[in-house]
């Protein structure tokens, strides 16, 4: 499996620090030079320049992997620090559950639901995610799903890792997520936190949960009749959750080795 780093021209020293990994580790990847913030010049909705520069260069690793061919990519962002599993679950796929969307290999440290049932992954776990978990500096995608996001989103209003890890907004678009537990993935700011030291790095962008615009009273009405309909659709699927017990947890970041 393919591993893809996003990386400004303008920061070669994460990316020196994301290379020193991989070379401890023992697992290559491809660089992928990120969109800058300072070349945007228009932005959707109230998104951020930064936040549409780092929208734009997922897609760009998207489009890399639905060109290719390959069945799976993973990709990280340069200021991702990564446990020493990854070699071993970058050197096949078959550990990945089928009919896998993405597998979320990141914490943002934020209390999510999954469902108790999991499947073995090189000693860690995997579990069906069912509420939105931010982040998106490290995640594997299959080929299928990265060809429908791209069609998904030739316009978008919310930042990237809303489109892959959001589950409860209007429009989500719900792909069958596995999040890695604990895991093998965290961002540099969330481990300093954690450890009651300042971030050695700057991140991609900086998150801000996006503001919702107002809308005219003939948007709120259609936006009513797509939202009625959802939940009409969306009834099969409630009663299903009912007899499906969640669990709520903080997912945790451990250096377990595969």
């Amino acid at each position: 499996m393919r591993a893809l780093v996003i990386n400004l021209d303008r920061s070669p020293g994460r990316l020196m620090a994301f290379r020193e990994q991989a070379e401890r580790l023992g697992f290559s990847f491809e660089r992928l030079a990120a969109v800058d913030a300072s070349t945007i010049t228009t932005t959707p909705g109230l998104l951020t320049s930064s936040e549409v520069g780092c929208f734009e260069s997922h897609r760009q690793a998207w489009l890399k992997l639905v060109e290719s061919g390959d069945r799976w990519l993973a990709v990280f962002e340069d200021d991702v620090l990564l446990a020493p599993v990854i070699p071993t679950l970058l050197a096949s796929d078959d550990w990945i559950p089928s009919g896998t969307d993405v597998v979320k290999l990141e914490t943002f440290n934020k209390a999510i639901s999954i469902e108790p049932k999991s499947y073995p992954a090189h000693g860690y776990r995997l579990h069906r995610l069912r509420s939105t978990h931010w982040g998106s500096a490290g995640y594997i995608i299959s080929r299928r799903w990265a060809a429908r996001l791209l069609k998904l989103t030739e316009s978008y209003t919310v930042p990237v890792d809303w489109a892959l890890f959001d589950f409860e907004t209007d429009g989500s678009f719900k792909a069958k997520v596995m999040q890695m537990v604990p895991a093998p993935c965290i961002q540099e700011q969330w481990l300093a936190h954690n450890e009651g030291r300042i971030p050695v790095h700057d991140t991609l962008i900086t998150r801000v949960p996006p503001q919702r615009p107002v809308l005219s009273r003939a948007a709120k009405y259609r936006r009513e009749l797509r939202r009625i309909g959802r939940q009409i659709v969306g009834i099969p699927r409630k009663i299903r959750r009912r007899f499906v017990p969640l669990q709520r947890m903080v997912v945790p970041y451990e250096e377990i080795r595969g």
